[in-house]
């Protein structure tokens, strides 16, 4: 099997440990070289504030990210030692204040790019869209790791929500190393009714070719019953017990404001389970 380069990015101090554990939980899937990635933005200085006021603001804030790094190098170097892993520790010094920047940069150059959900406040440092910068703007597939639970363990039982586009079928052929270990893997396609194909079964198509890949399919269309579509995956997927989501993320971007497609910004906001995206 060949061995896929993963990006984890190790910047959220405060959710260190969990982001070990999905990292330890991925190596159970696949051969893999992690890159535990974390980087020391850049201040922004403004003259105004006087040279003396800058300095002090500016060694400060770098001593923060330098202190927390020691610890978080020492946790992801014992992981990959005590368990037998490939693995490196990448610390950069950007020239940015944009964390994503540096993490999009590098994530680039890997098979699969690993980052915390983004967070209402910039509290762990990272800007408020991180997630989203990643997600959008990298080419990369990019898991998302939920806020609040413990994934130890996940990807035995994968939600795909398909739809037949060119970002849910990026998403699909991204994820099949994860859809290959699954004990099953669900392909929905919400509300197919109201699309123009006349089709027997939505989504028994790429349900053959997943076959093909001795991918354990089942495919099923889904009525959102008058919820959103977003909400309706997250509500299908706590039905069916999925501890995965894989799907495409529709949106662009407009002078960095990112301008999200209805499910696509539900998820990112009120996901549960791991979320596999790609654009």
């Amino acid at each position: 099997m060949s061995e896929q380069t993963v990006v984890v990015c190790m910047n959220e101090i405060e959710r260190t440990d969990q982001m070990l554990s999905v990292l330890k939980a991925l190596a159970g899937k696949m051969e893999t070289h992690f890159i535990g990635l974390y980087v020391v933005p850049a201040i922004q200085v403004y003259p105004s504030a006087g040279m003396q006021l800058s300095t002090q603001v500016y060694d400060g804030f770098q001593k923060y990210y330098l202190d927390h790094a020691v610890d978080v190098k020492a946790k992801f170097d014992k992981l990959i030692s005590d368990e037998g892993l490939q693995g490196e520790w990448r610390q950069i010094q950007a020239s940015s204040t944009v964390i994503a920047e540096i993490v999009i940069e590098h994530g680039r150059m890997a098979d699969l790019i690993v980052v915390p959900q983004s967070r209402s406040d910039n509290g762990s440092g990272m800007e408020t869209d991180f997630a989203e910068q990643v997600v959008m703007e990298c080419g990369r597939p990019v898991l998302v790791i939920p806020t609040y639970g413990d994934f130890k363990e996940f990807g035995n039982s994968v939600l795909v929500a398909w739809n037949g586009t060119r970002e849910s079928s990026r998403a699909v052929f991204d994820a099949m190393p994860f859809l290959k270990s699954a004990d099953k893997v669900d392909v929905s396609w919400l509300n197919p009714d109201k699309t123009e194909d006349d089709m027997d079964l939505p989504g028994a198509e790429i349900a053959t070719v997943l076959a093909r890949h001795n991918v354990k399919v089942l495919v099923e269309a889904i009525p959102t019953g008058g919820l959103a579509a977003g909400e309706a995956l997250l509500s299908h997927a706590s039905d069916i017990g999925a501890d995965m989501l894989v799907m495409g993320a529709y949106g662009h971007s407009r002078m960095r404001e990112f301008v999200f497609g209805g499910a696509t910004r539900t998820i990112l906001a009120s996901m549960t389970v791991p979320v596999l995206m790609s654009h």
